[in-house]
């Protein structure tokens, strides 16, 4: 089937991965007005009741928030807590750390000394004080995330082809053929890998993936059972050997050792591989009974340097990896998934050329980029010895500083990226959009359709009139109660303002950035 002169499609769109980024993703697109397939190899994903977690940050949940996900992804949430504390890890969670060994470093359990935000490098970040009382990490069980997702992907038409595996593809200037290990070939307008790490769609398409070559080597599990469990320090602990994580993630266990790499990183992680690595950490004899889910990671930290070659995109893992220190990982992939999704429908539809799909590697690259240095940096802070030891004191000290603790939380729940891209010289532009209230009565205004927003807070005819011929844009009156000097703002469909403008200000034209991000008006033409 020649991809070069492709003329009937399966698909607009093919996405391969169906995880929470590849489902967020198709749901995104679905919602844009396009059609969509998810290949998924696995036919069972992940078990319903998997125990394992994700950390959703304070910006993926606004993103959610956007489509009506947060309160499903809350309530997850909930459910998740009290089915795992009390029971994590096999601990008991109110038992105080024992008494170290000569050589180890005081365990840290997260939480201690006030509500936690996250952590960098297990040092973590408090808020003793109430200052960032709208910023949590919420603990999220993956499959819970997927269940959600999955079921918005249904609900806007999207058809999820599971237990199925992509061995080839053929990518030319009209299309794409994805060939599948049945036989089948589905066509598409463009293809979507979001099939993780080892991603073979990267492979297959050419891109490349450079970057560092691992230097800590970690071996876990989910539902943890131990015989002794008197015999690990509960939290977090460095030891001249390793470092330990118990229950520092309910209900999760892990055992760390730096230039140590596993016999095959390949082969599945088993119970033995995990009770003999916590025993070399810990120096204990400690015995596993039960582990229900046991996994490897890594520091391995790879990049592309492009998310896009022709009509072949990358999303989340697919496009970067790293350590799972700090969080990060599933957010920097939703995220991916909230960019690209408007985007891409708009182009399979044709209210769009092709070049909007240029600014998602221009946005998303560099934020990717930011979160490998943290990631790399968190890895070096795990380390042992006298030097890190003096590294993570004065680390410590200056995320206690007003600033310092800012930059960090911000950093690690994605509250500090700010977009380039045609501006008006207005603050808010490139930045999430502030909180936005109706004028008629009080409701929150967020793009939950998947439109683009303008919201007008003087009423200006001339605004009203931008969007005619823009079905993909909607206006309306309303307030911005935190920037009571704010005129009118141009709410991007993933939530970033892509214009705004103040009052007592020159008047300022939203029409670039109008045919920037949503093509030129389709408004008839007025003949007089």
């Amino acid at each position: 089937m020649d991809a070069d002169a492709l003329t009937d499609v399966d698909a607009d769109v093919v996405v391969v991965g169906g995880g929470p980024v590849g489902l967020f993703l198709a749901a995104e697109l679905g919602l844009g007005g396009a059609s969509v397939v998810v290949v998924e190899k696995l036919d069972r994903p992940v078990r319903a009741n998997s125990p394992a977690l994700r950390g959703v940050t304070t910006r993926t949940m606004r993103t959610l928030a956007l489509r009506g996900l947060d309160e499903p992804v809350v309530r997850a949430a909930e459910q998740a807590l009290r089915d795992l504390i009390g029971t994590a890890a096999g601990l008991r969670p109110d038992r105080p750390p024992r008494h170290e060994k000569p050589g180890q470093v005081t365990s840290t359990r997260l939480g201690a000394g006030g509500a936690t935000k996250g952590h960098i490098g297990m040092v973590p970040l408090t808020d003793p004080a109430g200052e960032f009382p709208d910023v949590s990490l919420l603990p999220v069980p993956y499959a819970a995330l997927r269940e959600v997702f999955a079921g918005r992907a249904r609900r806007h038409g999207v058809r999820l082809v599971e237990g199925r595996a992509v061995v080839d593809l053929d990518a030319g200037p009209s299309g794409v053929v994805v060939h599948l290990d049945d036989g089948r070939a589905l066509r598409a307008r463009y293809l979507v890998g979001a099939d993780g790490g080892r991603s073979l769609v990267r492979r297959l398409a050419g891109f490349d993936f450079p970057g560092t070559e691992p230097t800590l080597f970690a071996v876990g599990g989910e539902d943890v059972t131990l015989l002794d469990p008197e015999q690990l320090p509960h939290g977090f602990t460095r030891t001249p050997r390793g470092a330990l994580m118990v229950d520092v993630v309910p209900g999760q266990l892990v055992a760390i050792e730096y230039d140590v790499p596993p016999a095959d990183r390949l082969a599945t992680a088993t119970k033995d591989e995990l009770q003999a690595a916590l025993r070399r950490v810990s120096g204990t004899d400690v015995t596993v009974t039960r582990v229900r889910s046991p996994f490897r990671y890594s520091d391995n930290a790879r990049h592309t340097s492009t998310y896009r070659r022709g009509r072949v995109l990358l999303a989340g893992d697919a496009a970067h990896v790293h350590s799972p220190f700090g969080g990060q990982g599933v957010n920097l992939g939703i995220q991916d998934a909230a960019n690209l999704g408007w985007k891409l429908a708009r182009v399979v539809r044709g209210t769009s050329e092709p070049g909007l799909l240029d600014t998602y590697t221009a946005e998303r690259h560099p934020v990717a980029a930011r979160v490998l240095r943290n990631s790399r940096a968190q890895a070096a802070l795990l380390r042992h010895g006298p030097q890190v030891d003096a590294l993570r004191e004065l680390f410590t000290e200056l995320a206690g500083l007003p600033q310092g603790k800012r930059t960090l939380i911000e950093m690690l729940h994605g509250l500090d990226i700010v977009y380039d891209g045609p501006a008006s010289g207005h603050p808010l532009v490139g930045a999430f959009a502030p909180d936005l209230v109706s004028a008629e009565d009080g409701g929150v205004l967020r793009p939950v359709d998947g439109r683009g927003l303008l919201v007008d807070v003087v009423g200006s005819a001339g605004l009203r009139a931008a969007v005619a011929g823009r079905p993909d844009l909607r206006w309306v009156r309303g307030v911005c109660p935190g920037r009571p000097g704010l005129a009118a703002v141009l709410v991007r469909p993933d939530g970033y303002v892509a214009w705004a403008r103040d009052l007592g200000t020159e008047a300022d034209s939203p029409a670039r950035a109008l045919d920037h991000w949503f093509g030129p008006s389709r408004a008839p033409a007025v003949l007089g």
